[in-house]
């Protein structure tokens, strides 16, 4: 057994089209550590339905574990660290796709001599809590950033699909939430490492303290609330580092310096999921939106096209 697993999460709910781009570029980049390959099946209804994912990774002899579809991907992912028992643990999301040769290595070199607690492809200063207090009409925060609230809010509502109810609903709403979770998430910049790619020592990881995570709520605040995934490492000394397809390892408060999660063209991304898909292929608007959401004044949105 190697001392390093990679775990990579396939959701029954996405089909086949996300795990064959991940294939590809698995393939296509060769990661520069070895590792053993371990597929996480989260809602599958049986182990047999996992047999056409198994039969198109068999070149990669990997290793097969289900978990339920209940909560987020970090859920999904403590549950396989404690069935492991390597040293070393690697994640990597359900539409994550490989774009950098050593790629791997990169992302554990940044964690040798112990300084760093985790190395992800992406980290954000983005915060839930202050774009609805900033919703709501509250100065400070992205009151800052932006300059109209219902022309941001459009915009938001374009790129995630989502409906506008009007300002009157979406002020409540806004109320309801922030009374709801203010105790909960923390104000901008709410820096987090996100856990599209990220590598951690495995007993590290669970030594964290999760709270239970029996609802998204609760998993989301892991990652981005008060008392996160990121906050409880940096409290030990050891802040996560975000790693970009040069090697190069960036702590929490030079993150906006790299061309890596929505700055930019994110020419520097070590490897791309559907959020950062998304800022690429959208309109100058909404990269403007989107980077101003994560790095706030620090935003270098790339304001063409293509």
């Amino acid at each position: 057994m190697r001392d390093l697993a990679l775990v990579h999460l396939v959701r029954h709910a996405n089909g086949l089209e996300p795990f064959t781009a991940f294939l590809a570029s698995y393939a296509a980049h060769p990661s520069g550590r070895e590792h053993d390959l371990v597929l996480l099946f989260k809602g599958f209804p049986a182990p047999a339905d996992a047999a056409p994912y198994l039969e198109l990774a068999s070149d990669h002899k990997p290793l097969a574990l289900h978990v339920d579809d209940a909560g987020l991907d970090l859920t999904a992912y403590l549950a396989a660290a404690r069935r492991l028992d390597h040293k070393l643990v690697g994640f990597l999301n359900s539409f994550a796709e490989i774009l950098a040769d050593g790629w791997l290595e990169h992302l554990c070199a940044a964690l040798a001599g112990g300084r760093a607690g985790a190395a992800g492809a992406t980290g954000s200063w983005a915060s839930g809590l202050s774009y609805k207090l900033f919703q709501a009409g509250v100065p400070g925060g992205y009151a800052d950033v932006f300059s109209d609230p219902r022309t941001v809010r459009l915009a938001m509502h374009e790129i995630g699909g989502g409906t506008d109810r009007g300002d009157v609903i979406h002020w409540i709403g806004n109320l309801v939430y922030t009374v709801r979770d203010f105790h909960l998430l923390t104000l901008f910049p709410a820096v987090h490492l996100r856990t599209n790619a990220f590598v951690v020592e495995r007993e590290l990881l669970l030594s964290l303290k999760t709270g239970r995570l029996g609802s998204k709520r609760a998993t989301y605040r892991l990652e981005n609330g008060r008392g996160n995934f990121t906050a409880q490492l940096t409290a030990r000394g050891r802040p996560p580092v975000v790693v970009d397809r040069h090697g190069a390892a960036r702590h929490p408060a030079e993150w906006p310096q790299g061309d890596v999660f929505w700055q930019g063209r994110q020419a520097d991304l070590l490897v791309a999921d559907n959020q950062t898909r998304r800022y690429a292929d959208g309109p100058a608007h909404h990269r403007d939106v989107l980077s101003r959401f994560a790095w706030g004044l620090a935003a270098r949105p790339w304001p063409g096209t293509g």
